[in-house]
């Protein structure tokens, strides 16, 4: 079911494909797989990014601001017969029409707290918004813009499920000057608890970016930007994680790590010397990723 506001805390884990797969073992008497997923429990996610000229939201998150936002576009894909088992030359990209849905967020934390507040739409629509408020940056366009009668018809013409919220998105964008900075992607294997179906857990692979072809409709190709063995462990959660995934976290002495999909974009642009941000090394076979991430939350 479609959720336009919430809130929840997120607790992230870099981890090995060998820890994954012991992990899920652990994990099948108390979780169930995500219903929309593949018969492996896999779909597919692809992000579109917006940032301004200063890269602030990118410096928000390396510095770690106890208060930071974040606008992005999403749209979910299948995964085809994607398993564990399989590696990225087996993701096949899915064809879409633009009259998919699509989901314009803007994601915010403060303090550890993640809130949300999304507005669906058909994804040629959410790419027509994203046009449209890069053409009233470009023309130089007070933030107030927003509160017009005229805007407010055109706003409708997107056919938005929260008029309210596309107008709070379009303020941010205008008023921040965020246009469309790169796109992540990456296949999801999503769990659920089954006492408790708010508690989700995931293991993100293959994580991937492009800083071109800015469009959700080209499909999901870039550059790994973590390494290929190693997947991120999210728990999600509006309250207290239960005592039993406490203990099995623990059972594999991992402590909550900061990861920033939109950030891995930049991950192989800061020199290895580089005192910025916080990085996980790993034992990746390819030498060229030696470097997981920096930085906060995606």
């Amino acid at each position: 079911m479609f959720t336009e506001n919430f809130c929840r805390y997120e607790f992230k884990f870099p981890v090995s494909y060998e820890v994954m797969e012991a992990m899920l073992e652990d994990l099948e008497p108390f979780t169930k797989k995500d219903p929309y997923a593949n018969d492996h429990g896999f779909y597919c996610l692809s992000s579109l990014y917006f940032d301004n000229v200063q890269s602030q939201c990118y410096h928000e998150t390396m510095n770690g601001q106890r208060y930071r936002q974040k606008v992005r576009l999403r749209v979910y894909r299948s995964a085809g017969e994607m398993s564990t088992d399989s590696g990225l030359s087996d993701v096949v990209d899915e064809q879409f029409t633009g009259e998919e849905p699509s989901y314009f967020e803007l994601k915010s934390k403060i303090n550890g707290l993640v809130m949300k507040r999304r507005v669906k739409m058909t994804l040629d629509n959410a790419m027509a918004f994203a046009g449209y408020t890069g053409r009233q940056i470009a023309d130089g366009n007070d933030p107030r813009v927003c509160f017009d009668a005229e805007n407010a018809e055109k706003l409708a013409s997107f056919a938005p499920s929260s008029a309210q919220i596309l107008r709070e998105l379009q303020f941010i964008i205008l008023n921040k000057k965020l246009v469309p900075r790169n796109i992540v992607s990456y296949e999801r294997l999503a769990l659920y608890a089954i006492d408790d179906p708010e508690l989700r857990i995931t293991f993100d692979l293959n994580v991937r970016t492009r800083g071109d072809r800015l469009d959700l409709k080209e499909g999901t190709s870039g550059k790994l930007s973590c390494p290929e063995n190693v997947a991120v462990l999210e728990l999600k959660t509006g309250k207290e994680l239960p005592l039993w995934l406490v203990k099995l976290v623990s059972k594999y002495a991992y402590r909550n790590k900061t990861f920033s999909k939109y950030c891995s974009y930049y991950v192989n642009m800061i020199p290895e010397e580089s005192l910025y941000g916080e990085y996980v090394l790993t034992e990746a076979g390819n030498a060229g990723r030696r470097k997981l991430t920096a930085g906060g939350e995606s």
